[in-house]
């Protein structure tokens, strides 16, 4: 244990003083995914591209996925969940076969980015338990995943009842509006109005992204009415980020100049094709 923490340290100092990269091995890249709490998910992307050969190294230095956490966990979910194939899946399929929680729903994860999670959702699921229980925060994180994976329409009422409870934490609203915004549902539109509406919703970004990929152009305006510059510097503000993204402007946090530009468009916007599919980052 003290050999792991004294690793990570090293690894954090370095990535401080010369900028993180993702590893020059496959072995370092293996180890800084599960043993880089702070910066391990930028190890994500390489992993991917390694493929098959990287499964085993994660396995070992896992200890057979046993030593996974609330951090590594989701990062490890998504590499395997990329890596569509057999050997990935074989391995996720025991993860979820497991007994331990967050191993379990690292495995539900996986599957279901692989479209072959082995259970209907409904009020009884396993993903949605967790989800209601209020578990704790990695693995209720985990389960919105899942259930946003595996594209169920049963998982809608579990999804829309998180966004109608305000305040909640950031992260379940944050990955509750990318959930629906994969499960590709119209129901959860008016849901996600009332939570950019709402001065108790903080995952404005998401909420925003979420209408637009669901096709709600009215999603400018009520992101619009949102920005003021108190939001500068805030998780929330990054809805002016999204709003230059969506609709190629730049005004801002200056709520004036973005009502305006609305006002001389609204009659013909439309919402650029390449926004029409979840955002995943």
């Amino acid at each position: 244990m003290l050999a792991a923490m004294a690793w990570g340290g090293s690894c954090l100092r370095h990535a401080y003083r010369s900028g993180f990269g993702p590893g020059n091995t496959i072995d370092e890249t293996a180890s800084i995914l599960l043993s880089d709490l702070k910066f391990g998910s930028r190890a994500k992307a390489e992993a991917i591209q390694y493929g098959d050969a990287i499964l085993p190294l994660l396995q070992e230095k896992s200890d057979g996925f046993t030593n996974l956490n609330g951090r590594n966990a989701f990062w490890v979910a998504d590499v395997l969940g990329a890596v569509r194939t057999a050997d990935s899946s074989k391995i996720l399929t025991d993860l979820h076969s497991r007994t331990y929680h967050l191993i379990k729903l690292v495995g539900a994860v996986g599957l279901a980015q692989h479209g072959a999670y082995p259970h209907v959702i409904n009020a009884d699921s396993f993903l949605v338990e967790i989800v209601r229980n209020l578990e704790g925060d990695a693995e209720i994180e985990l389960a919105i995943l899942a259930l946003g994976w595996t594209k169920d329409q049963g998982a809608l009422p579990c999804l829309l009842d998180l966004l109608n409870e305000h305040p909640l934490k950031y992260g379940y609203h944050e990955k509750a509006c990318q959930a629906v915004a994969r499960i590709g549902s119209p129901i959860a539109i008016p849901v996600l109005q009332r939570c950019l509406e709402s001065e108790e919703f903080h995952a404005l970004p998401y909420a925003f992204r979420a209408l637009i990929t669901l096709g709600d152009r009215n999603a400018v305006p009520l992101a619009i009415a949102r920005v003021s510059p108190e939001l500068r510097g805030r998780s929330s503000g990054r809805v002016v980020d999204e709003l230059k993204r969506v609709t190629g402007e730049s005004f801002g946090y200056d709520k004036s100049d973005w009502s305006s530009w609305w006002s001389s468009v609204e009659n013909d916007w439309e919402i650029p094709e390449e926004f029409a599919r979840p955002r995943e980052d």
